[in-house]
């Protein structure tokens, strides 16, 4: 056979696949190729199936930059049946990925496709074949099987979660968010030991802990962690034979971030970062196959993709059983209600502001009184003893937070010129006096029964000066969900405008799918512990109502109830991830939700159990909440039908017409630390699975009694 020239090989011509007709060259090609899957290193992928196409994607090794690369895609496993040959270049402007875009297909079959690489010389050198599908056409009553997932974590950790996957004929892979974790070591749930990612760009990392693990920072920092996390050979195995449909949450860009917002320092000091943010997206758009963003066929991602201009949510419709919308919870959401270094003791509202507006929101000052904070004006001069040892001790707790002196003053001043929590005020002179001299005791304010009482900070669980306790986690149930009703009349969208609208007419587009799913990164689930549960045991600084994550839906319960009203009108099934827990409940008549776990970080109990910190009654009073969380969250939201917050997995849902299996498989989470790639006898009967049926039934949804 007669080797094919650079010259030829520039004369395939990008085609559409509806043509039969290949140019001459393409058939002088054999069906087996000889096989250089280290020109891959990142396997293969494909995603975002349409009834007509699909989006192909690679990524070329470095090495091989600037060669010719054939994408071949044909209708059977040996590659007699072409129907579609692309030549193609990759290189520095998208990392080596390719994300090429394919029309013209028939719809609900199997497709197969392969990458060649041609030397100088002409001669081919093939990838690993992929598998991908076509959706089924419009209207046509066929079943469906997706999996789907969130949250996989590479650091010290093994994707055994994902094995019971390749077994499985899929039609979507479904990935929630959380495809890599931006951080390199982070002690609070990453591992020290095993598998890990050391930034080759570090001078441009960002360093946390003192400099003891990064974050990343530059585009080569994140295109560096997709390569990595990419390089599992299980994820590579899955991506090559069932197509993607994808999603970010926060750790693509910043954990717990909110538009271009990172959280590390807790509000120490501004951390609004646009150009990381944009870098984060670039690299994912450049290695997930998805239909969006630009950087097709190597070209490189245009800056208009980009925040805050990207657009991640979108919609698929598979034939008369389902559409599926995807929705983007980070991008334009505003900042968590309760601010990181808001001072505890400040006021919210104080007692004339909400005199006027509870009777707003239906509720009266009176019924509020006893539970509600006295508070003190730090400058009337019945407190002018007092101020000198607050600003004393307010400025050594502020300086050891590491502020400059500047930002101390300044702090400091605004404390004291705005009315004060008193139980707060008192808790700084305590420690005021226990540092200070005997003869400088400053003593406490005392408590007069005619002090105004209003809604503080420490109100809704603020402790500490900067810190994500009573901000993002572990906030008071009752102060913060009258913060949140006192603050319904702003306008807040978490969405934005436009995919709000977008998704409100979802229902209307797709009236007559059987069954319409929508992916949010986090859940709707409310987590909502009542520690008062006697079995606890908990410290009285713990007895209370408390909302686990904040982070999630829960933050937003206003706009979360409005959604859950309108998805209630035509029916929904969500579909979440984001908490490392797994869930199944109802929320209203016509709404279900599937949250999954973690495909391998840590889960839910875990973590709670490590950062249980404080004296030995607090900590072992820590191990019980995580022993019994699960149960827990059940009893604060009686809608749930499966909870478990201990163990790594995944979902599969087989989706029929009048119902869809939910199959939990999931494996304790000590087996994430163990490589069992190659061990089908310990990995097999290690899965435990979790089997639920959610039917439509009377106009509504009901689950199958377990």
């Amino acid at each position: 056979m007669p080797a094919i020239t650079r010259r030829s090989a520039l004369r395939l011509l990008c085609i559409s696949a509806a043509t039969c007709a290949l140019p001459a060259v393409a058939r002088r090609w054999p069906a087996v190729l000889p096989l250089l899957p280290t020109a891959f290193p990142q396997g293969l992928a494909s995603g975002d199936p349409r009834s007509d196409g699909m989006v192909l994607w690679a990524r070329l090794a470095p090495a091989h930059w600037g060669q010719d690369l054939v994408l071949q895609l044909a209708e059977d496993p040996g590659f007699s049946a072409l129907r579609v040959e692309r030549v193609l270049r990759a290189g520095a402007a998208t990392d080596g990925c390719l994300k090429v875009r394919i029309e013209g297909l028939e719809a609900g079959r199997d497709w197969h496709y392969r990458f060649i690489v041609v030397d100088g010389e002409g001669r081919p050198q093939a990838s690993p074949p992929g598998r991908t599908r076509t959706a089924p056409a419009p209207g046509e009553d066929r079943d469906l099987r997706f999996a789907v997932m969130s949250c996989q974590d590479y650091t010290g950790r093994w994707y055994n979660s994902l094995l019971p996957l390749l077994e499985e004929p899929l039609d979507a892979v479904i990935h929630l968010g959380d495809f890599i974790y931006e951080t390199t070591g982070d002690p609070a749930f990453q591992e020290a030991e095993g598998r890990h990612v050391a930034f080759e760009d570090s001078a441009n990392a960002l360093p946390l802990g003192g400099g003891r693990y990064f974050a990343a920072r530059s585009l080569d920092n994140y295109r560096q962690l997709h390569r990595e996390y990419r390089s599992d050979p299980v994820l590579q195995t899955l991506l090559a034979q069932a197509p993607l449909i994808a999603i970010w949450d926060d750790h693509e860009f910043s954990d717990d971030a909110w538009q271009d917002v990172a959280t590390f320092h807790d509000g120490r000091k501004d951390e609004r970062d646009r150009e990381r943010r944009r870098v984060a997206e670039q690299a994912w758009f450049e290695y997930m196959p998805v239909d969006a963003g630009g950087g097709f066929e190597g070209e490189a991602v245009p800056g208009t993709a980009l925040h805050p201009d990207a657009r991640i949510w979108r919609e698929f419709r598979f034939g008369k059983r389902a559409v599926l919308s995807l929705t983007d919870y980070r991008s334009h959401r505003p900042d968590h209600l309760v601010p990181e270094d808001a001072f505890p003791g400040t006021l919210v509202y104080d007692e004339p502001a909400l005199r006027v507006h509870l009777p707003r929101i239906g509720e009266s000052f009176e019924d509020w009184r006893t539970r509600l904070r006295p508070y003190i004006d730090p400058q009337a001069p019945a407190y002018r003893r007092w101020r000198r040892p607050l600003a004393r001790a307010l400025r050594r707790a502020y300086s050891a937070e590491g502020l400059p002196p500047a930002a101390v003053r300044a702090r400091v001043e605004a404390v004291l010129a705005a009315p004060l929590d008193l139980g707060v005020a008192n808790a700084v002179l305590a420690r005021h006096d226990a540092a200070a001299p005997f003869f400088l005791d400053a003593g406490p304010i005392p408590d007069s029964p005619g002090l105004p009482r209003g809604l503080s900070w420490a109100a809704v669980g603020k402790s500490a000066l900067f810190d994500a306790i009573g901000s993002r986690y572990f906030v008071l149930a009752e102060g913060f969900d009258l913060l949140a009703r006192l603050r319904g009349h702003e306008p807040v969208s978490v969405l934005g405008a436009e995919q709000a609208e977008w998704l409100r007419a979802a229902a209307q587009r797709h009236a007559d799918a059987d069954w319409r799913f929508v992916a949010s990164s986090v859940s709707f689930t409310p987590m909502r512990l009542d520690l008062r549960h006697p079995e606890l045991r908990a410290p009285p600084a713990w007895a209370h109502e408390v909302l686990l994550s904040v982070d999630q839906w829960d933050g937003f319960p206003l706009e979360r109830a409005a959604w859950l009203e309108h998805f209630d009108g035509a029916g929904a099934v969500l579909l979440s991830g984001d908490i490392h827990a797994g869930f199944a409940g109802q929320h209203r008549p016509r709404v279900a939700e599937f949250t999954v776990p973690a495909v391998s970080s840590t889960p839910l109990s875990t973590l709670l159990a490590r950062h249980a910190g404080g004296d030995e009654e607090t900590r072992a009073a820590g191990q019980r909440l995580a022993e019994r969380l699960a149960e827990l969250i059940r009893l604060g939201h009686p809608g749930l039908r499966h909870a478990q917050t201990h163990r790594n997995g995944v979902l599969l849902l087989e989706v029929g017409h009048e119902a869809v299996q939910a199959r939990f498989l999931e494996f304790d989470a000590a087996l994430v630390h163990e490589r069992l790639y190659e061990a089908p006898e310990r990995w097999r009967p290690a899965l435990q699975e979790t089997r639920l049926v959610l039917r439509r039934e009377g106009g509504g949804l009901r689950f199958d009694p377990a």
